[in-house]
């Protein structure tokens, strides 16, 4: 088993870091890259061996450091499963954060939320399938209250960011203020959509076979509707929605979308 290059992470953690008084030590730098290298391990054994082989001392054997070092990190198997659904939450909050700040209308601006979601997902579909793993009773009741309560103030942060937008439409006008389940229908609506189609698409379902069109390009369409059924303004009948999409690809998440294209040739390199 190979491990991922932890370099990305260690850079992020460098680049946020900059404005602060204080920058962060060799030794914290050290630490945290050996973190991610628990965490990435981790997660390469539940996605191709599952939560029944993730112990301390396979992760100790992968990693060639001792099962104290790894506790020195985290208590459990089921404290790592937790840090890996932290992670999930940050990469999404720094995601919708860019598209919280767009300087467009809120329509625009909810619609990159979804983009990153999607890219997200794509980028990393085995950090969004083993956040079931932290909602399973059996990895939840392990995890220290402390842990939990990390996860959930980051989760609070992701649906804060979603539901701050569409309070900002509504303030502004943009979507009628009398109408039943406002923002929780929309919230939930873009939500479920997203998460459904993001895990259809990993599926392997041969839609194209099936003559069905692919999840994430109906997500697009389809979410497109449900804002304009809250007459969420400007509807969809006055702007080009593709074109919409081209352009927030490109001006909140170039690199985002030239990290997927590489990692779609790669697939497509090794598949010959």
């Amino acid at each position: 088993m190979t491990s991922f290059d932890v370099s990305s992470y260690s850079s992020a953690m460098l680049e946020n870091t900059k404005d602060n008084a204080e920058p962060i030590t060799r030794k914290q730098r050290e630490l945290f890259e050996r973190e991610q290298l628990i965490l990435n391990t981790a997660q390469l054994i539940l996605q191709y061996e599952g939560l029944q082989h993730l112990t301390m001392d396979r992760i100790a054997a992968e990693i060639e450091y001792s099962k104290g070092t790894v506790y020195n990190h985290f208590k459990s198997k089921e404290e790592i499963i937790s840090g890996i659904g932290c992670r999930c939450m940050s990469r999404l909050i720094e995601m919708f954060s860019r598209a919280k700040n767009y300087a467009g209308s809120h329509r625009e601006r909810i619609a990159a939320v979804g983009i990153a979601h999607s890219l997200y997902a794509q980028l990393h579909p085995a950090e969004l399938q083993n956040m079931q793993l932290i909602k399973s009773s059996s990895v939840r009741e392990k995890v220290s209250a402390e842990k939990q309560q990390e996860l959930l103030q980051l989760e609070q942060q992701v649906t804060g960011v979603v539901l701050g937008i569409i309070r900002d439409a509504m303030k502004d006008g943009d979507i009628p203020g009398d109408q039943d389940y406002l923002p929780d229908g929309i919230m939930l609506g873009i939500w479920t959509m997203g998460y459904g189609s993001n895990l259809l698409h990993m599926s392997g379902i041969p839609f194209d076979e099936l003559g069905i069109k692919q999840p994430l390009d109906m997500m697009w369409i389809n979410s497109h509707k449900l804002l304009d059924s809250y007459q969420w303004k400007p509807l969809s009948s006055s702007f080009d929605i593709h074109k919409l999409k081209e352009k927030l690809c490109n001006e909140i998440f170039a690199e985002e979308v030239n990290a997927l294209k590489k990692l779609t040739d790669m697939e497509k390199n090794d598949a010959r």
